[in-house]
């Protein structure tokens, strides 16, 4: 992929860069610090070049056909929203993220389509009154690192309140070697739900560094072999498995 910077500008946790892939007409790529956080196709929004967003939306894939009322805590470019409103036609999704010049930059340059609502807040104030949702996604960085109220007990009493039918929970977590934030997130979602199912970058489980781990989880029926196939087959081969 080639890129051109085409704005650069001071948000809340850093400086973020909005990129055009030179190779694809409408393709973006939202960066904090130099980091990637979202790469957008607006012509193609099923185009998930990330793995970690790959692994998220095939999780999604395998839940009951039909829309779904999501709500997801931290957005950048709203790559998966985006990608579920193009294959679950009809979807109620809102998008809560803290940054609000980050929000502010992507609307200037990547509209939203219809169905997919932004809103400036705090993901702890959102989930308090949040119900009747199907699905939700906790994909939210401050510095690199989940802010420590989405791995409290309380937080997730309110992601239980929250849910309702096939109570889908799915949360990306950026962790380090020793995969603590990890224990500690399996520890909170195992008080509420269950043992999470866990999709984790075979690097990572290794402790050679820093990567994704995506936790699910779900009273739908998943077909575990088949996610596990489609996430070997990687770029940055992972595993499914039920906890650590």
């Amino acid at each position: 992929m080639r890129f051109e910077t085409v704005e650069r500008r001071r948000v809340r946790f850093g400086m973020a860069d909005v990129e055009r892939d030179r190779d694809r007409q409408e393709a973006w790529l939202i960066s904090v610090d130099g980091t990637p956080q979202s790469y957008v196709d607006l012509l193609d929004p099923a185009s998930l070049p990330f793995d970690v967003m790959r692994r998220v939306a095939d999780v999604v894939d395998a839940l009951p056909p039909g829309p779904v009322n999501a709500l997801h805590i931290g957005g950048a470019a709203c790559s998966l929203p985006r990608y579920v409103q193009h294959t679950r036609r009809g979807s109620d999704q809102l998008v809560v993220d803290f940054d609000g010049d980050l929000v502010d930059l992507v609307n200037a340059h990547l509209p939203l389509p219809t169905g997919i609502s932004v809103r400036v807040e705090n993901g702890l104030d959102t989930i308090r009154s949040a119900r009747d949702l199907d699905l939700i996604v906790v994909d939210a960085f401050e510095g690199g690192a989940m802010p420590e109220e989405f791995a409290s007990a309380e937080f997730h009493r309110h992601v239980s309140d929250a849910l309702t039918g096939d109570r889908t929970y799915i949360v990306n977590v950026l962790d380090k070697p020793g995969l603590s934030t990890t224990t500690r997130l399996i520890d909170a979602i195992g008080d509420q739900f269950g043992v999470p199912w866990v999709i984790a970058d075979l690097g990572v489980l290794a402790g050679t560094g820093k990567g994704n781990v995506v936790l699910v989880s779900t009273q739908a029926e998943l077909p575990v072999a088949e996610l596990e196939a489609r996430a070997r087959e990687a770029r940055f081969p992972a595993s499914v498995s039920l906890g650590l």
